[in-house]
C-alpha cells in the first residue's frame, strides 16, 4: 500500500550531493522513471534488506567529456523511516542518511566510473 508511509521505509534522493536511482535488488529502474535530477523524487521500498544501484549524475553540457560514478549500496530499510540518499564523491562512496540527520546508516562504495556517451555503469 503506497498510501500509508509507515508500513514502507522512504528512500529520498534529494541532498546537497543528489544521485540517481538505477535499479533495486539487480532490477533495473526503468529509464522512463528516472528523475530529473533537480526535482525532489520519493521512493517505496518494502522494509527489510535491499541492494541499490546509483549513479551519480552527469552535468548537462553535451560537448564536455565526462564521466558518471556508479555505486552499489546494501542496506536494511526499517518500516516507517525515512532516508535520503547523497554522494560522497572525495571519498569514492555513496551514503544513505536518516532523514534530517547527518549520521550515515549505511554507505557503499564506488565499483564503476563510465564515459557518459560510451556506456552505462557496469554494477557487478
Amino acid at each position: 500500500m503506497t498510501d500509508d508511509t509507515s508500513q514502507v521505509a522512504v528512500l529520498s534522493d534529494h541532498s546537497r550531493h543528489p544521485v540517481l536511482l538505477r535499479g533495486v535488488d539487480q532490477r533495473p529502474v526503468s529509464a522512463i522513471r528516472i528523475p530529473n535530477a533537480f526535482r525532489d523524487t520519493i521512493y517505496l521500498l518494502s522494509p527489510g534488506p535491499h541492494v541499490l544501484w546509483i549513479s551519480s549524475v552527469p552535468y548537462g553540457h553535451p560537448l564536455l567529456p565526462q564521466t558518471i560514478r556508479c555505486y552499489v549500496l546494501s542496506a536494511r530499510f526499517e518500516r516507517g523511516a525515512r532516508y535520503v540518499l547523497e554522494e560522497d564523491p572525495d571519498n569514492a562512496r555513496v551514503r544513505m542518511l536518516h532523514e534530517g540527520s547527518d549520521l550515515p546508516v549505511a554507505s557503499g562504495q564506488r565499483v564503476d566510473k563510465a564515459p557518459v556517451f560510451l556506456r552505462d555503469c557496469r554494477w557487478e
